[in-house]
């Protein structure tokens, strides 16, 4: 199997906490939940191989780090799902192909290796089975494991969980929803952050709540009123 974790440019990531957050903080942000996220991703042993998705530099000291592949977005196209279409058409054209691929993104700090290891376990190895790891509205596809062979068009974006279930009965093969907290709690609003903040545990996610500690945002967070960062959130682009 095939882990493959697509990053934007950091600067650029996170944009919904700008009323909140400076680039700098957000970019700090981001990159310390990647590191909590690729942390917990290389402790899963059914992965063969982790594959970063990313033109960015940090990206590719942390797939030094982490012993993984990275390969340039740049070269796979523009949007994400073009980009990861190309990825894995890449993937397929390989001499030996992985079996199945799963597609983990970089905003879930909470994140376990164990809750990956059920998702996998769910799926069992079958070969015309998708699992897809929900997020807490149950509309997004936080984590989707499939067939490389019977793999499902991808339709990230507003709604892609009910995008994703179609293609999959398009293609006669069945979907199964998977429920986990850490799989289901992406951080993209000021909300998301509070929550995170408000939970107060450095058990899981420890890089990004030292982080948020020492930088002061964890303080700061607690005490703005929402419509401080309400009035200047810019308007919501839907990954998953």
């Amino acid at each position: 199997m095939w882990l493959i974790l697509p990053l934007k440019d950091f600067v650029k990531a996170k944009q919904r906490l700008s009323g909140c957050l400076s680039i700098s903080e957000r970019r700090a942000l981001f990159q310390h939940m990647v590191e909590d996220v690729l942390a917990q991703l290389s402790a899963v042993d059914e992965v063969d191989q982790l594959l970063i998705v990313s033109d960015d530099p940090a990206a590719h000291l942390l797939a030094e780090h982490f012993h993984a592949l990275c390969w340039p977005e740049s070269q796979l196209g523009s949007g994400l799902n073009a980009v990861l279409e190309a990825t894995l058409d890449r993937i397929s054209s390989l001499d030996k192909p992985p079996q199945h691929v799963m597609i983990v993104h970089g905003d879930l700090p909470l994140l376990s290796a164990a809750e990956l290891r059920d998702l996998i376990a769910v799926q069992g190895g079958a070969s015309e089975q998708v699992v897809i790891a929900t997020d807490r509205h149950g509309g997004g596809s936080n984590v989707v494991l499939m067939p490389l062979a019977s793999r499902i068009r991808l339709r990230y974006g507003e709604g892609s969980l009910t995008a994703h279930t179609a293609e999959a009965a398009a293609r006669n093969l069945s979907l199964q929803v998977f429920h986990a907290p850490g799989l289901a709690n992406d951080i993209d609003t000021r909300e998301d952050l509070l929550a995170l903040v408000s939970a107060g545990t450095s058990s899981r996610a420890p890089q990004t709540m030292r982080y948020l500690s020492e930088s002061g945002i964890a303080r700061r967070l607690l005490q703005m009123n929402p419509r401080e960062c309400a009035a200047v959130e810019p308007p919501r682009v839907v990954r998953s």
